[in-house]
């Protein structure tokens, strides 16, 4: 019988196994397909990090050279935890298997790198840099396509990170590292997808010539040579290449990330010139196929090749090995389809929402790719509802919504605040460090959506619970607060209540929260009238609290009831609530506070009855005239 993972993918032939663990061919039988089963054993949160880094990121970016990510998990095998990815199953092989044999045709080369660069300007373009690209991690498929694989290591361009790991380790293979990465990204270098091309260029380098642009053995070596030293044009190592190809690779090659082409859509377009001009003939191969990591200090004599006989040019562009369906104008039927689908799914919140949104997300990258609005709105309804259980998907997507919807589009905003604002009001740290972002939030959400928004109103409740809170934890049970924070707590949420009041439904979550923290906040510093009048309107059913409620809550409730000037409903229900006590447990002392409290209340309402009696008999004597 067949390993089955999460009841969906029968592991059905075991691909390959090494150090990160072991692909299987597998069949989801959800849908159907043979699918790729990529599972690791990782022994350190980083290789977890890695893991969920290649299904996030590549997961992202729908392109016919990247490898489609289909699903991400973690489960069991014979008692080890094991984390797995799906992806597309791609039969074909390595271009490091490629140059095991020789190198290619400058023809199949040329088609191959520029598919590759196209991979890549679509990673960029969705802020990935991929800062793995070498021969081995980009597979031939059949019609000549190739897919980029293995985003293990790559990271979102422009965020917050290092080059090294947390044992202070490099990451990443050392032959194809841009110097930038050497360094770490130290001094002000930035490390972005100029690292990606010049991987790109020695990966170039390698398909033309057999050779890598630097060869040492030793990492100190490769090290020395990325960082200083002149790498060889490829036509001083294979005669006939144009020259604008030189000047491409080198260009590649430039330890300045500023003296790199600007762009892999730059790479497209210089390689297409090559073609176009007829410069790109089939030059004879070298004599050795393939030269391993070997030091070659001289380089072979021009005039010693054998002559240029092929004169065939390169056709460029290819032709695609698939047929591309692009539906991006409002009127396409098929982008209506889709959006009928997600504007159904977001009324109807059916109960499998979110499995219903994955695959939705999925047949949007597919019709109209990962950076379209739709997809990128579907992919954060998706998120915000499974936020509960992990706020990676929704920290993930933010950046690609600034980008593709806009600052002030409704649904980034509402994204920003809820990541932003929970962060404030419930996360570690300091919650007054998010107070210039949701400031900035809330004018947004007022200018788009309405002073009274429920987004607005939210993200105000947010801000004034991280104010309140500072760096403390927020407060958990309310025998635990003091005066001051109380105080505090009064300061910041008491402005809100008004608006919350006038905007929202009496049942509202957040109302009712809010009114519930400063009506004991109204308890804690003696405002028994405060106290009161919140507590009213949560609860009207004084009996059912004191039968059924927390005890502790029901005792506060009717005191400040009758402080406040009723005890007779107060005492009314008190009754009600000593006899549950003897019942509970460690209740001793509340039950003698209820008593005290009720004998004062009883007093209270014996003086107004004599008060109230002698004020009667008085009139009683002045109607008769006595």
């Amino acid at each position: 019988m067949r390993e089955l993972i999460e009841d969906r993918y029968a592991l059905e032939e075991l691909l390959g196994r090494g150090g990160f663990g072991e692909v299987w061919r597998a069949e989801d039988s959800r849908v159907g397909r043979q699918v790729a089963v990529k599972i690791g054993y990782p022994q350190t949160p980083e290789e977890t990090r890695r893991f969920e880094r290649e299904a996030s990121l590549a997961g992202n970016l729908a392109h016919p050279n990247i490898a489609t990510i289909h699903d991400f998990g973690r489960t069991e095998r014979a008692g080890r935890s094991a984390v797995f990815l799906v992806m597309e199953l791609l039969q074909g092989r390595s271009l490091a298997q490629v140059l095991d044999e020789g190198v290619p045709p400058l023809a199949d080369a040329l088609d191959w790198v520029a598919q590759v660069a196209a991979a890549l300007g679509a990673a960029h373009d969705g802020g990935v840099v991929h800062r793995d690209i070498k021969p081995a991690n980009v597979m031939v498929t059949g019609a000549r396509g190739v897919k980029v694989l293995d985003f293990g290591i790559a990271k979102a361009q422009g965020g917050v990170g290092t080059e090294l790991t947390g044992t202070g380790m490099i990451i990443g293979s050392f032959p194809y590292m841009a110097p930038e990465r050497w360094t770490g990204g130290a001094n002000g270098v930035p490390v972005d997808g100029r690292a990606d091309l010049y991987a790109l260029g020695c990966v170039l380098m390698e398909l033309l010539t057999g050779t890598r642009p630097f060869a040492a053995r030793e990492m100190h070596e490769l090290l020395a040579q990325h960082l200083t030293a002149t790498p060889p044009a490829p036509g001083s190592l294979r005669a006939g290449l144009p020259p604008a190809l030189d000047a491409l690779v080198l260009d590649l090659l430039a330890k300045d990330p500023r003296e790199r082409p600007a762009d892999a859509g730059e790479v497209s377009r210089r390689l297409a010139e090559i073609a176009r001009g007829g410069e790109a003939v089939n030059p004879p191969a070298p004599a050795t196929a393939t030269v391993p990591d070997t030091d070659t200090d001289t380089d072979p004599d021009p005039a010693s090749a054998p002559t240029v006989v092929a004169t065939a040019v390169v056709s460029w562009p290819p032709p695609p090995s698939y047929s591309p369906t692009v539906h991006t104008t409002a009127g396409d039927p098929v982008r209506s389809m889709l959006d009928r689908r997600l504007t159904q799914l977001l009324e109807d919140a059916p109960a499998d929402a979110v499995e219903r949104l994955a695959v939705l997300v999925t047949d949007l990258t597919e019709e109209l790719g990962a950076q379209d609005a739709l997809t990128v709105r579907a992919a954060y309804h998706r998120a915000l509802r499974v936020r509960r259980q992990s706020t990676l998907d929704l920290e993930r997507i933010l950046p690609r919504m600034v980008r593709v919807l806009g600052l002030e589009h409704p649904d980034t905003i509402t994204g920003r605040a809820v990541w932003v604002g929970e962060a404030a009001a419930f996360g570690p740290g300091d919650g007054r460090r998010h107070e210039e972002e949701l400031r900035e939030l809330i004018g947004q959400a007022t200018r788009v959506l309405g002073t009274h928004a429920v987004v607005t109103l939210t993200a105000r409740y947010h801000l004034a619970s991280a104010m309140h809170r500072g760096a403390l934890d927020r407060d958990g049970q309310w025998d635990a607060r003091t005066r001051e924070r109380a105080l505090s707590e009064r300061h910041w949420l008491g402005p809100l209540l008004p608006d919350l009041e006038w905007a929202l439904t009496a049942d509202s979550p957040l109302l009712l929260d809010v009114r519930r923290r400063l009506a004991h906040d109204a308890w804690l510093v003696g405002d028994f009238a405060g106290a009161a009048l919140l507590y009213w309107r949560l609860f009207p059913d004084l009996a059912e609290l004191a039968e059924y409620g927390d005890p502790e809550v029901a005792y506060r409730v009717l005191r400040s009831i009758g402080e406040a000037g009723d005890p007779v409903s107060a005492l009314a229900h008190m009754d009600l609530l000593l006899h549950r006590l003897p019942l509970l447990s460690g209740t001793g002392w509340l039950a003698q506070e209820v008593s005290d409290t009720r004998a004062a209340f009883r007093r209270v309402v014996r003086e107004r009855r004599r008060a109230e009696g002698a004020g009667g008999a008085g009139a009683l004597s002045r109607l008769f005239g006595r």
